[in-house]
């Protein structure tokens, strides 16, 4: 790629090393290998990741880095995800099907997919599906990637300020802490108040009911239980306002689950929802990129968290190319989490669940079918047809391209 000189000087340092900082360092290192990457990696290092669930656009983004599907099934604990069902959310007892796919006609396929738990045996040649994956063993993955990369220089130490950083053009993925620099943030707490989560994760107990191609979110009384199906385990989480005390409801949910559930392994993960008003920012001579949850964090709904960092990165490359100034970076973004914010309020705004929590998001206005990069006018029609706030019947042959091997069950396929 053609780096515009005048933007860097003397190299790039990344600093923080959770999904953020791997991912960035390995696609900085990968696409300008005439540049000197430092990372600068914490000896302490406690990443929050939880497991991740994706989409389709990041699924892309891991494949041009040489993380292709294949491995992150075969390597990563990673799972199939078609789309995702949201159980609950209108009201008790209904579904809602997202289903992904790059056309009407393949998104219906993955809904008839999703609906009957089946998986085609083509299913690596659709253009628009996504996976599950294991953060901390896509860690232990990049790590051996990552030590021979001639441009790469790794520096184990933890740095407070800008001012400690030699050189002049800094990516922060500091996460939450965002320790090297005080950033103006918006808060979206009143839009989304769900500032916590508590995890769970556990073995299979029936693998052929549990392991589904999709990650399933079930309306609870305070906000959501994510389930996503790893390879080998599944993870579960419930995402909250914590002005409720929800344990009780969440190890009550993992009851259904598992056969006993220790409750000393659920861990509670703070969120900070809301962005920087600003992501590059000029300190002095120096550069500074806040990418991932130093610049933003929405809620784990719909799974955009590592989508906006894909497309954080992807945007900062079209910077160094000389394709964006400061200023357009920092407002094309912006724009992106704000459309990406009203998809997300919608999975709520228009429930007939009716409680203090439930109800307080009905008066929030947003805007419908906004145009974007990751929910095409086709996902809001998925999205609010379930709702019963439009009609949305495609018109479809009958399914019968559909390869399904017979025999061995997809939950128990290799790819």
């Amino acid at each position: 790629m053609a780096l515009q000189k005048n933007r860097i000087k003397d190299g790039i340092t990344i600093v923080g090393a959770g999904t953020t900082g791997y991912l960035t360092t390995l696609y900085l290192c990968k696409n300008y290998p005439e540049l000197k990457i430092t990372w600068i990696y914490p000896e302490d290092n406690k990443p929050i990741g939880v497991g991740e669930a994706t989409v389709p656009d990041v699924t892309h983004f891991l494949h041009d880095l040489g993380i292709d599907a294949k491995i992150i099934l075969n390597k990563l604990n990673g799972s199939l995800k078609l789309g995702i069902r949201f159980e609950d959310f209108y009201e008790k007892g209904t579904v809602i099907y997202h289903p992904f796919g790059v056309s009407e006609e393949e998104s219906f396929d993955l809904k008839y997919c999703m609906e009957h738990k089946i998986v085609p045996d083509d299913i690596l040649d659709y253009e628009e599906i996504a996976t599950h994956f294991d953060v901390r063993e896509l860690m232990l993955y990049l790590d051996e990637v990552m030590k021979d990369l001639p441009n790469l220089t790794i520096d184990r130490r933890y740095v407070n300020s800008v001012e400690e950083i030699q050189e002049d053009f800094i990516v922060d993925c500091t996460g939450f802490s965002r320790s090297l620099y005080d950033y103006k943030f918006k808060s979206i707490a009143d839009k989304v108040p769900n500032n916590r989560a508590l995890v769970y994760r556990g073995q299979y107990t029936d693998k052929q009911k549990q392991k589904v191609p999709y990650t399933n979110c079930v309306g609870a009384d305070y906000g959501w239980i994510w389930e996503t199906p790893l390879n080998e385990t599944i993870a579960f989480g419930y995402v909250h306002d914590d002005t409720y005390d929800v344990k009780d409801e969440f190890v009550n949910h993992l009851e259904k689950h598992f056969d006993t559930v220790d409750e000393s392994l659920i861990r509670s993960v703070p969120m900070i929802t809301g962005r920087n008003t600003e992501h590059m920012v000029q300190i002095g001579s120096k550069t500074v990129v806040a990418i991932g949850l130093s610049s933003f964090f929405i809620e784990p709904l719909e799974s955009t968290g590592l989508y906006l960092v894909a497309y954080g990165v992807k945007t900062l490359n079209s910077y160094l190319q000389g394709e964006f100034t400061m200023e357009e970076y920092n407002t094309v973004y912006n724009k992106e989490f704000d459309v990406i914010l009203d998809f997300i309020v919608a999975h709520y705004k228009f429930s007939k669940r009716d409680n203090e929590y439930w109800n307080r998001y009905k008066d929030i206005d947003i805007e419908l079918y906004k145009e974007n990069n990751i929910f095409p006018k086709r996902s809001w029609d998925y999205l609010l047809s379930g709702f019963n706030q439009v009609e949305y019947n495609p018109k479809m042959n009958p399914i019968t391209h559909i390869k399904v091997r017979k025999g061995k069950p997809f939950y128990d396929k290799v790819f």
